[in-house]
């Protein structure tokens, strides 16, 4: 029977053990073998310069640009901020930065002009209007639109908000009294 050494220390093995005689000979096995391995693809590719730092490096793949972890996080992290830049709709506000002024121009085909106000019980601005239509100004006045809809005040069963809102209410209240009546 052949004796068994581990591929490691040299160390004889015991029981099952067929390779290595423990996990710490694997581990040690298995980073020199991953270090081997990494070094041939490494030959594979040709030297590049890295994006962050600018160091000359040998990349295990043909789409690395960065030398290193670190540099790799500093890269992911400006692509994802150029992101967000073109991804932001607003430009940051610069209270100090004096801007142009916004110029909104409107329809006014809509609104007709007038020389004649209504007002409210307590305007307070009611003799300064008159003063200045008096003067020959005249006013903007809104399109007339309908006005809102407003339940009626003497519901027979009082207000809920089926009634209110306009559904769940299929009958005529006066059938409903004299249902009740019978």
């Amino acid at each position: 029977m052949k004796i068994k050494k581990c591929f490691v220390c040299s160390k004889k093995l015991t029981g099952l053990k067929t390779r290595f005689c423990g996990g710490v000979c694997y581990g040690k096995h298995k980073s020199a073998t991953a270090i081997k391995h990494s070094a041939m693809m490494r030959k594979k590719n040709p030297a590049r310069d890295c994006t962050v730092c600018g160091e000359t490096f040998h990349p295990l793949r043909a789409d690395n640009t960065a030398c290193s972890k670190a540099c790799s996080g500093i890269q992911a992290k400006n692509r994802q901020q150029e992101k967000r830049v073109k991804a932001r709709k607003l430009t940051p506000v610069k209270p100090m930065e004096k801007r142009k002024p916004i110029i909104v121009k409107e329809d006014h085909t809509k609104f007709e002009r007038v020389n004649v106000a209504q007002f409210c019980g307590g305007d307070k601005t009611k003799s300064h209007v008159l003063a200045y239509l008096q003067s020959g100004g005249t006013i903007l006045k809104f399109p007339d639109s309908p006005r809102a809809k407003i339940p009626e005040v003497n519901i027979p069963f009082g207000h809920t908000n089926d009634e209110l809102m306009g559904f769940g209410l299929e009958f005529d209240h006066n059938e409903q009294v004299e249902l009740d009546a019978l």
